[in-house]
């Protein structure tokens, strides 16, 4: 689908088809003892015209990964879902069955309050990336894997867990360095001044963050790859990979699963038996061997 490799990024269009609109609100129900005591971070339509109360637009972010309309029949795994606004907006959109895989506790991020409000019956299962395997939770037709890249010191393990879950579809959302600052320190912005960052942009980078260096909150950060590091890390997992859209310092993607290529399968030490049940290897559904 896209030739990292070559050094360009390509962007995949498609038609967005209107999502099933959000409830009506019940008769006699109170969202502030629903939001009350939560620091959201998601904002989404639980009800029509009553939103979470967070920053980041679920709706906004299903059109920028072209996570369809219509999810019926299938399932879905949500990774880092954290409050599960997006586990039950693919619920919303038909799907036959919905995990929601976060470390937060479900009481603390107000997951069990909408699963009552909404009467859902997306799971909730504590894990990370880190831990996916075919064997405690079987394999999904789409899995979701938005805001958490940046977030992981082994980002390459996490892709080839997701590896061993995915059938279909991963939808991909994460920081990204492209119109970031690249360099450290006052002259970090020589590398836009003398053209560096563009240069660097057909080289995959993983720009790895001290502490509080991507934001003065949150110093869960550690890695802010570039497009390009994106595509290649999925490619080299066994997935083709379509750069969505790029904005402000962030990026979507959408990855479909392939054969995995055969130097993982044979010439790398991930293959190596003490290796391959760490990366996952052994427990991929699909290798096309």
């Amino acid at each position: 689908m896209i030739s990292a490799r070559e050094g360009f990024v390509a962007t995949q269009t498609q038609p967005i088809t209107k999502a099933p609109p959000a409830p009506p609100l019940p008769t006699g129900f109170n969202p502030e003892t629903l939001f009350q005591g939560i620091h959201w971070h998601q904002r989404w339509e639980v009800f029509q015209g009553v939103f979470t109360p967070g920053g980041n637009d679920i709706a906004q972010l299903c059109d920028i990964v072209q996570l369809p309309a219509d999810l019926t029949g299938k399932r879905v795994l949500d990774v880092g879902a954290w409050h599960g606004c997006v586990s039950f907006e693919c619920e919303r959109r038909g799907a036959s069955e919905v995990v929601a895989l976060s470390l937060e506790d479900p009481k603390e991020t107000g997951f069990y309050r909408l699963k009552e409000a909404l009467g859902s019956k997306v799971q909730y299962v504590t894990g990370s990336a880190y831990s996916l395997s075919p064997k405690e939770l079987g394999t999904f037709d789409v899995v979701l894997f938005l805001g958490v890249l940046y977030h992981l010191r082994y980002p390459l393990l996490a892709i080839d867990r997701l590896r061993t879950v995915a059938r279909d579809t991963v939808y991909v959302e994460t920081h990204a360095i492209d119109d970031h600052s690249w360099l450290r320190g006052k002259l970090g912005f020589l590398g836009r001044l003398l053209g560096i960052d563009a240069i660097l942009r057909a080289t995959p980078i993983w720009r790895q963050y001290r502490e509080f260096e991507l934001h003065p909150g949150d110093q869960s950060n550690w890695f802010g790859p570039n497009v390009v590091a994106v595509l290649e890390a999925f490619q080299a997992a066994g997935f083709n990979i379509a750069h969505t859209k790029t904005w402000e310092h962030r990026a979507g993607f959408q990855a479909k699963v392939c054969p995995i290529p055969e130097r993982m399968l044979k010439y790398t030490y991930e293959a190596c038996a003490s290796n391959s049940e760490l990366v996952g290897l052994q427990h991929t559904a699909y290798s096309g061997q």
